[in-house]
């Protein structure tokens, strides 16, 4: 008769749990038989249970949106007062002069260093051709100056000048300075005096 003190070995040793996930397998499937809940084990998992593998279909990128053209800006210039040299000033002959006007840029264009103020038609008036225009916003007011030299001779001048956008459209109102060279001596307005008592 063999050894009996082998015989517990032997017992550990034939037995082996099964593993973990067979153990719960089992018991699902079980369970979903039973409620209908889960198809048997072994039966056919229906398809649309299971995940797509399909990698999905690639979408075209949308174009790029491109900016909205915006409108052109417009110019323009009023004259709004003669800052020095009113009309009619008079000058003796060779003076220099300093012209200013005060303008309103009524466009939408803000004037940069691109604008010019440019003298139209033939003046005997010395001056230059064309300088940059003050800078101004749109709605903004801005002075217009323009330095000069009075003729030599007696008589009435006018010297005109306009505002020129940078494509060479001259724009808005005319502005102008009138003189009277007078080579008399200016005669000085008397001051009135207070009556003495």
């Amino acid at each position: 008769m063999p050894p009996v003190y082998n015989r517990p070995a032997m017992i550990r040793s034939a037995w082996r749990p099964l593993p973990v996930v067979l153990v719960l397998v089992a018991l699902l499937s079980g369970c979903g038989a039973e409620t209908g809940l889960a198809p048997p084990l072994g039966a056919p998992v229906p398809t649309e249970l299971l995940p797509s593998l399909e990698a999905p279909a690639p979408t075209e990128p949308s174009p790029p949106s491109l900016p909205t053209p915006s409108e052109p800006c417009s110019n323009d210039a009023q004259f709004v007062e003669d800052l020095t040299l009113p009309d009619g000033t008079q000058v003796l002959p060779g003076a220099a002069l300093d012209k200013r006007w005060l303008i309103l840029n009524r466009g939408g264009c803000a004037w940069g260093p691109e604008y010019r103020l440019v003298q139209i038609g033939d003046s005997r008036i010395e001056g230059p051709r064309e300088l940059a225009l003050y800078p101004a916003v749109g709605g903004g007011q801005a002075t217009w100056q323009v330095p000069l030299v009075a003729p030599l001779q007696d008589g009435e001048y006018i010297s005109r000048w306009r505002a020129q956008a940078p494509d060479g459209t001259l724009f808005g109102d005319e502005v102008y300075v009138l003189i009277v060279v007078d080579a008399s001596p200016l005669t000085p307005t008397p001051i009135p005096t207070a009556p003495r008592s």
